[in-house]
């Protein structure tokens, strides 16, 4: 079947633009004379967001002892970066909402990503990575390209997804043979247009073959370990018909031991309801 699209096309000016409030972020960190205030300001022009962020800042998902009672407290504590991902996070939850149910449950989704978010930060630990903090932002957003489908195309995502389970394939495979490009590729390209990170943009296209990577193939390793685990657990569900498998040689790459791996899976099981709480209710 020939291609019917060109990636950067596919999308919406309003899919394609960034949540307004996570661009204001993004200038405040661009300008060494920020300080916490101006970007609790920004948070606070939205009064939901800035009540979600305290709750997921008082969740088990960090474990704080004591209780997080301001925007400007969880920045330093948390740290500045990790509460603008938290940010950007609760947006994009917000701005797909309303998919159709017959091609994806949102809340399986969600709580798919989150879960694939936890475990990527769990292994991000257990690695020693100094950026396992943000691996949680990768994980959650990993599959956002599969949301542009279903928003932007939804009869051709449709048949993507019945073609994917009657010939019992993968969906990138499927999307790859019909539109050219598939949702891994899709999403590191939006992420670019909003000003993501390189870490990001150039690691979730990979995640399916992360040996594939030409730049972040350990991000895009740990991302794809934890989408395995995510689905061996059964914990959510992206709209995948089948269950991936472990590259060979993942583990070894990044340096994962089996006695390592298997402490990630039961610390995942463990606070896995905790964060979808935080993150979902």
């Amino acid at each position: 079947m020939s291609p019917q699209f060109q990636i950067k096309d596919l999308i919406s000016e309003s899919v394609a633009t960034a949540p307004a409030i996570y661009h204001k972020l993004q200038m405040a960190l661009a300008n060494p004379d920020s300080t916490f205030q101006d970007y609790a300001e920004i948070i606070q022009g939205d009064t939901d967001l800035a009540a979600r962020l305290l709750k997921i800042s008082n969740s088990s998902f960090f474990g704080f002892e004591s209780k997080v009672e301001s925007i400007t407290h969880a920045m330093s504590i948390i740290g500045l970066e990790q509460i603008v991902d938290l940010a950007l996070i609760s947006m994009v939850i917000e701005k797909f909402k309303g998919i159709p149910k017959e091609l994806v449950v949102m809340e399986q989704f969600w709580r798919h990503s989150i879960a694939v978010g936890l475990c990527a930060r769990l292994i991000g630990r257990g690695i020693n990575q100094s950026n396992a903090e943000r691996y949680y932002l990768g994980g959650i957003l990993h599959d956002i390209g599969s949301l542009v489908f279903y928003k932007e195309i939804p009869i051709q995502a449709r048949l993507i997804i019945s073609e994917a389970q009657t010939d019992n394939k993968h969906l990138q495979e499927v999307e790859k043979e019909v539109l050219g490009f598939h949702h891994g590729e899709m999403g590191g390209y939006l992420l670019r247009e909003w000003g993501l990170p390189d870490v990001f943009c150039e690691s979730i296209p990979y995640v399916h073959q992360p040996s594939k990577a030409l730049n972040h193939a350990d991000v895009a390793t740990v991302l794809h370990l934890a989408d395995c685990v995510a689905y061996h657990l059964e914990l959510g569900s992206s709209g995948e018909p089948g269950k991936p498998s472990i590259e060979i040689g993942s583990m070894a790459r990044i340096g994962l031991d089996e006695e390592t791996f298997n402490k990630v899976q039961d610390e995942t099981l463990g606070q896995y309801s905790f964060t979808v709480e935080s993150f979902l209710s």
